[in-house]
This record gives structure tokens, C-alpha cells and sequence, in this order.
């Protein structure tokens, strides 16, 4: 089953079965609907659409960014209602 969830004018996707538990996917513009990649830089770090430019977030730094990442997945993760599947 694929699962989502909305945050930051962001979609993250996820897949959650049985079989295979929680696997995070994608994330994708709200605006658009394209994928999102996130962008390391040299003073900040950011989740920007290429197609449309939207900034969902931008971070002080590239560690920032991984933890709101991890925050995100482990939010989408708790929905997915599974037993093999655990949360943290």
C-alpha cells in the first residue's frame, strides 16, 4: 500500500506491506506534483522543486535538512498500521 502525508508544501510517499514494512519513497511538490531532491550548499541547504522552484524548506544547514527528513518518514512510518512494521 502506498501512504502519504502532507507537510511544508511537500508530499512524502512511502510504501507500507506486510511483506516489505516500511520503505520511504519520494517526495514531491504540492504545486506541481514533481519530485523534490534535497540540495546540500555551501551557506544552506534546501527541498526546491526544479520544475517550479518552489522552496518547501531551506535549512542553516545539511545536517538540519536529514533531521527534518528523518522527522517526516518517521511520521509518515507511525501510519502505516502493519504489525510487521515497527516504530522507533
Amino acid at each position: 500500500m502506498r501512504i502519504s502525508r502532507d507537510s511544508d508544501g511537500l508530499r512524502f510517499y512511502a510504501d507500507c506491506a506486510p511483506e516489505t514494512g516500511f520503505i520511504p519513497d519520494d517526495i514531491h511538490c504540492l504545486r506541481c506534483g514533481r519530485r523534490v531532491q534535497p540540495h546540500g550548499q555551501s551557506e544552506f541547504a534546501l527541498l526546491r522543486c526544479s520544475a517550479c522552484n518552489f522552496s518547501g524548506r531551506v535549512f542553516w544547514s545539511e545536517a538540519d535538512l536529514y533531521v527534518y527528513l528523518a522527522e517526516q518518514w518517521e511520521r509518515l512510518r507511525q501510519a502505516c498500521s502493519h504489525p510487521a512494521v515497527t516504530t522507533n
